[in-house]
């Protein structure tokens, strides 16, 4: 490849969310002189995060299956789509950002197009609400895994452990990356916190807050149930909520039924969270299933305190004030476990996040080192 830049098409839809967050960071952190990511999309629209990659340099592409009405064949079409895009730009390098193994259709799709080095990274740890089509296309396809992949990362050993066959794990072939975050960008600010707070109205409440796309995974509806009853016990709390997606209404919907929709505060995509997460007191996450949560890790950045579900891999727990539990209490069990952080003292932890590998810039330096030396060899 000379002394062009190398490029990489990177897999992530360009909405706001963890995986997405974290690509565009370490692209910010990268020498673009040298590398840069361009970005490959399975929908034809445009999204909140496209403007911001387009202003680093980024190519985006499109390979989508919308226009086909039966589901199932989605997938198959896809694979063709994949297929001429990477044909027709001449993709040599994929970073393939994979919720679980059905996502090999994808991938064969890029190899049958000429890419020539794919990185597979796994994100997930569970198939959650995923239908049995899904899980049986992964359990078919997940030997191929090594055939057609050539690099192999887990946000954390659990989401390595699902994604990846056995030859993959037992021979130590994969690497944990962690989801490393701008750690600077991150980090309390009592200033910036007063400042969001007085603009959405929330000084003097309590604020419960959450980030992640509106799916079946983030179990938004347990986490309204949760509120119901902190709320209940305290009515000088808000719930804070970020991010889209196809259950948003669903929820809107179901905090009226709950009576608790003027405390609910449904703000949507937001182009800055390292602020936003000033604002909370506390973050809860009761998903179903997550790799590593990058969202966990920026609300521990900022100093926050975090309730996880105790399906979510242990290895997010970074600071002292981390706690799992189980999705079966009740939400009145979480709603005291939530509350109990009603005086705690905020206060930085970046020099916590650093020793554990959670930097932004060590990220973007172990990808770019990658890249590079791939590139000198293609």
């Amino acid at each position: 490849m000379n002394n062009e830049v190398v490029r990489v098409l990177v897999t992530s839809p360009l909405g706001v969310g963890g995986v997405t967050n974290m690509m565009i960071h370490i692209q910010e952190h990268l020498d673009r002189s040298k590398i840069n990511f361009d970005y490959l999309v399975f929908h034809d629209r445009h999204e909140p995060m496209e403007d911001k990659v387009l202003s680093l340099g980024s190519k985006k592409y499109v390979a989508s299956a919308d226009n086909v009405k039966f589901r199932p064949f989605r997938r198959i079409w896809r694979i063709n789509e994949i297929r001429k895009v990477c044909k027709r730009n001449h993709i040599k390098i994929l970073h393939y950002n994979a919720d679980c193994a059905a996502d090999m259709t994808n991938i064969i799709g890029a190899k049958l197009g000429g890419v020539q080095y794919i990185t597979i990274h796994s994100h997930n740890a569970g198939f959650g609400a995923a239908g049995n089509g899904i899980r049986f296309m992964s359990k078919i396809l997940k030997p191929l895994i090594p055939l057609f992949c050539d690099n192999f990362y887990g946000c954390s050993e659990l989401a390595a452990r699902f994604l990846f066959p056995r030859s993959i794990i037992e021979s130590g072939r994969y690497s944990v990356l962690p989801n490393g975050i701008d750690l600077e960008k991150y980090d309390y600010n009592e200033a910036i916190r007063r400042e969001i707070r007085k603009k959405l109205n929330l000084e003097g409440k309590y604020v419960v807050g959450h980030a992640g796309r509106f799916s079946d995974q983030k179990n938004h509806s347990f986490l309204l149930d949760i509120f119901q009853a902190v709320h209940r016990k305290n009515p000088n709390t808000v719930l804070l909520l970020f991010g889209v997606g196809e259950l948003q209404e669903a929820m809107k919907n179901k905090a009226r039924t709950l009576g608790i929709e003027d405390a609910v505060i449904f703000y949507g995509a937001s182009n800055e969270m390292n602020k936003m997460w000033q604002a909370m007191d506390v973050f809860v996450m009761p998903s179903l299933h997550e790799g590593l949560p990058v969202t966990g890790v920026e609300a521990q950045a900022s100093g926050l305190p975090c309730v996880f579900s105790d399906v979510i891999t242990k290895e997010v727990g970074l600071t002292s004030n981390t706690e799992f539990l189980s999705l079966q209490e009740k939400p009145d069990v979480w709603a005291e476990h939530v509350l109990k952080y009603m005086n705690v003292h905020r206060k930085s932890e970046r020099k916590i996040l650093e020793q554990a590998g959670y930097d932004i810039q060590q990220t973007a330096d172990t990808l770019a080192q990658l890249y590079l030396n791939v590139a000198e060899k293609l």
